[in-house]
C-alpha cells in the first residue's frame, strides 16, 4: 500500500478546459514556491501568444549507452506537444518541453547536478532517465512537490510516493517472459544475462521468480557494458549450459554481440529482450540480422511505431515523412498521461505543485488512444493492485518500418498474474 503524501508523480488522459484568467486555476502569488514552473507570460516561441506557460523539464541520455532511446523519446514529447499546443494548449496555457532539457550521459552526479539547475524553473519533471539517476533526486523532488515521470520501469516506482510510473516494469516482463519461453516455447531451462542493478536485476529477479514457480533450470549471466571482450564470460556460459532460451537484459550493443557470437558457435536457442535491449539499428549487419530474425524477440508494454490504435495513427498522421522510431512512439504516449494530469489538475483549479501532486494521487486511469497497456495511470489506491503486469511480443522485420513487427498481442503470465509485489524486485537477494 502506498503510503499517504502530500506530494506525488505525473501523467494521464485529457478532458478539453476553459480559459483561465490570470488569477485563476491555483496561479498564486509569484513568491509561493507552488507557482514554480508556471508563468502568465508566453513561453519562447509561442505558438499561442495570449496563453501563459506551463515549463516541464527534461534529464536523459542524449550522449551515453541509452541515447537511442533517450533522444528519440524527446522528440516524440515535444512533437506531442507541439500538437497540442497548435490545438490551443491546454486551459489558457501552452507547455513547453525545449527550454528544460539537458544531456546526463547517463551518469548520475551529472543527472543530480542538472536537476538542481532546472528546480526552481519547472513545474515537474516529465522525462528522468535512468533508475538510480531518479531516486537520486527524489527525496528533493518531493520536497519541492515536484511530480517526476521516471524513463526508467524499474518496479520500486510502484512504491515511490511522487512518481508516474507507466508501462509494465521490468520485473513483470521479466516473468511474461520465462511464461513464454515454457507455455510457448517449451523452454526447460533459461538464461538470464543481466547487467548488474537495478535495471538488469529488476528484470533477472522478475525472470527467476518465474523460473522457480514454473520448475525449471535457470543459469545466470551477470555482465557489463560493451561488446565481444566484455562478453567473452556470458557468451562462453550460454554455449556451454545450452539453455534453451535466453532473456536478456541489457542495451542493444551486448544483445548483438552475444546473439552474433553465440549463433556463429552453434546455439540454436531463443533470446527474449527487455524493452531497452533492442535498437533498428542491429538490423543493419548484414551478417548479424539472420541470426536476429531467426533468434530474437523483442518484449515491451507499448506498441511500436506502425501499431494498429487510434493514438499511433494520429501520431503519424501528425509528424508526417519523418524516420520511424519505436522510442519516439514511447515519448509521445508517455505525453498522454502527462497532458491528463495537467488537464485535470486545471479542471480541479489545483495548477501549482502540490495541486499537481494531489491530482496525481487521486488519479484511477489514462486514455492513451491505446498507446499505453489497459489499466495504467492508475495511482489511487494499493500499488500491487495498480501494477501494470501485460506483455507484448515483437519479431525483427526488416520490411517493418523501425524493423519491428508485433507477433504477440499483450498477455500476462501466470506468474505475474499471481505475484504480489510488495517490494522492488532488484532488491532481492
Amino acid at each position: 500500500m502506498k503510503t499517504p503524501l502530500r506530494r506525488l508523480g505525473t501523467l494521464a488522459a485529457f478532458a478539453a478546459a476553459t480559459s483561465l484568467v490570470l488569477t485563476g486555476c491555483g496561479r498564486e502569488d509569484e513568491g509561493d514556491k507552488n507557482v514554480a514552473g508556471i508563468t502568465s507570460e508566453p513561453c519562447p516561441d509561442a505558438v499561442n501568444e495570449d496563453n501563459g506557460c506551463i515549463y516541464l523539464g527534461i534529464i536523459t541520455d542524449m550522449t551515453g549507452p541509452f541515447s537511442p532511446i533517450g533522444g528519440p523519446m524527446v522528440q516524440g514529447a515535444q512533437a506531442f506537444w507541439k500538437m497540442v499546443n497548435e490545438a490551443g494548449g491546454i486551459g489558457g496555457y501552452d507547455v513547453d518541453v525545449t527550454k528544460y532539457v539537458k544531456d546526463n550521459t547517463y551518469n548520475e552526479t551529472t543527472h543530480a547536478q542538472l536537476y538542481q539547475e532546472m528546480e526552481g524553473d519547472i513545474l515537474m519533471l516529465a522525462h528522468s532517465m535512468g533508475t538510480a539517476h531518479t531516486n537520486a533526486i527524489l527525496e528533493d523532488a518531493r520536497d519541492s512537490d515536484i511530480v517526476v515521470l521516471p524513463a526508467s520501469l524499474g518496479s520500486n516506482w510502484l512504491f515511490e510516493d511522487g512518481v508516474m510510473h507507466i508501462g509494465t516494469s521490468y520485473c513483470a516482463e521479466g516473468m511474461n517472459m520465462v511464461d513464454y519461453a515454457v507455455d510457448t516455447l517449451g523452454a526447460e531451462s533459461v538464461g538470464v544475462v543481466h547487467w548488474p542493478g537495478d535495471y538488469g536485476d529488476d528484470s533477472a529477479n522478475g525472470a527467476k521468480i518465474a523460473a522457480e514457480a514454473r520448475g525449471i533450470d535457470v543459469f545466470d549471466y551477470t555482465t557489463g557494458q560493451g561488446g565481444a571482450d566484455a562478453q567473452t564470460g556470458v557468451i562462453s556460459g550460454i554455449l556451454q549450459d545450452k539453455p534453451d532460451v535466453v532473456v536478456i537484459a541489457t542495451s542493444a550493443v551486448e544483445v548483438g554481440t552475444i546473439i552474433g557470437m553465440t549463433a556463429a558457435q552453434g546455439y540454436q536457442g531463443k533470446f527474449i529482450g527487455a524493452i531497452p535491449s533492442w535498437s533498428g539499428a542491429l538490423l543493419g549487419n548484414a551478417d548479424l540480422a539472420p541470426a536476429l530474425q531467426a533468434m530474437y524477440l523483442h518484449a515491451s508494454s507499448i506498441p511500436a511505431w506502425s501499431a494498429d490504435t487510434p493514438g499511433h495513427q494520429e501520431m503519424r498522421d501528425y509528424v508526417g515523412d519523418i524516420e520511424p522510431n519505436d522510442w519516439f512512439a514511447v515519448g509521445w504516449a508517455g505525453s498522454h498521461a502527462i497532458k491528463a494530469l495537467l488537464e485535470q489538475a486545471i479542471a480541479d483549479d489545483k495548477l501549482n505543485r502540490a495541486g499537481v501532486v494531489e491530482t496525481l494521487n487521486a488519479m484511477e486511469g489514462v486514455d492513451s488512444k491505446g498507446m499505453l497497456p489497459d489499466g495504467d495511470g492508475h495511482y489511487a489506491g494499493d500499488a500491487n493492485e495498480n501494477a501494470i503486469r501485460s506483455t507484448l511480443l515483437n519479431v525483427p522485420d526488416a520490411s517493418a518500418a523501425t524493423g519491428l513487427t508485433q507477433s504477440v498481442e499483450p498477455f500476462v503470465g501466470p506468474t505475474a498474474q499471481d505475484y504480489e509485489f510488495t517490494e522492488a524486485c532488484y532488491l532481492m537477494k
